[in-house]
């Protein structure tokens, strides 16, 4: 599958948005975004999201649905490399 490339900030943004609009996962928070050689799936990238407001057992419940969106991105998009010229 051929993906998007966007640049670091704009993935992270658009993570975060996605999380936003699932129900259960609106108040689910981004860790950190790991960006990495492609992998077999061919996405070079990957995230952590927390729960950090809720129990540990209500942030488990709902852990499963963030997971899933950030699979559905990971999907879709790719970090954009980064050139000399930019960097």
């Amino acid at each position: 599958m051929e993906r998007l490339n966007k640049p670091l900030s704009e993935l992270k943004r658009l993570i975060n948005l996605c999380l936003r609009q699932e129900p259960g996962c609106h108040d689910c928070q981004l860790r950190a975004v790991c960006v990495h050689r492609p992998d077999h799936t061919g996405c070079n990238w990957s995230a952590e999201v927390d729960f950090p407001e809720r129990s540990e057992a209500d942030a488990v419940r709902h852990l499963r649905q963030a997971r899933r969106v950030v699979m559905m991105v990971r999907e879709q998009y790719n970090v954009a490399a980064v050139t000399a010229a930019q960097a």
